[in-house]
């Protein structure tokens, strides 16, 4: 379907209340290391660093949301064989430990063969369910890779799967 390869969602990060975007925050010089996440302490790549802010000396805006921040469509199959269309966000992390919640937004692109349609086009936007970010001292350890990851690693797409004995 033609409509599906000109799909982008774009992620952005809020608190669990959902009235503040955290993707980027403003942090002390020397933030304390006890509330930087596991994710974000052992991705290879650091934190994007904007500069120092003029009303407020001592604090630098920071990346919170590390990672691909859009992911385009992709026509596979799910864990039981049903096609469908999915965004992955295989590299996304969170820089600091908290309760968060994802809002994802679904962007048509336009199509190069229409020239007069060459905005893109927000249709539709939704929140993930909160979830947990931990400091590395709290965090209780990896989760099982689920059938539908594992499904999707299958047919080539780069989602880190967990290892275990009885694959």
């Amino acid at each position: 379907n033609s409509f599906m390869q000109h799909l982008v969602v774009h992620t952005t990060l809020w608190n669990e209340s959902k009235e503040e975007e955290l993707t980027v925050v403003e942090l002390p010089h020397n933030t304390n290391s006890k509330r930087i996440s596991a994710a974000a302490k052992s991705r290879k790549r650091g934190v994007t660093h904007f500069g120092q802010l003029k009303h407020e000396p001592g604090l630098e805006i920071e990346n919170n949301l590390l990672g691909d921040y859009s992911a385009t469509s992709m026509i596979v199959d799910d864990e039981t064989g049903q096609r469908g269309c999915f965004f992955v966000f295989p590299n996304l992390s969170i820089r600091l430990e908290g309760r968060y919640k994802l809002r994802f937004t679904l962007i048509k692109l336009p199509e190069m063969q229409r020239p007069a349609l060459m905005a893109p086009k927000c249709v539709a936007s939704a929140f993930s369910d909160a979830f947990d970010v931990y400091s590395i001292k709290t965090f209780p350890g990896m989760i099982e890779s689920t059938a539908l990851s594992r499904a999707l690693a299958q047919q080539g797409l780069k989602i880190p799967i967990r290892n275990t004995q009885d694959n």
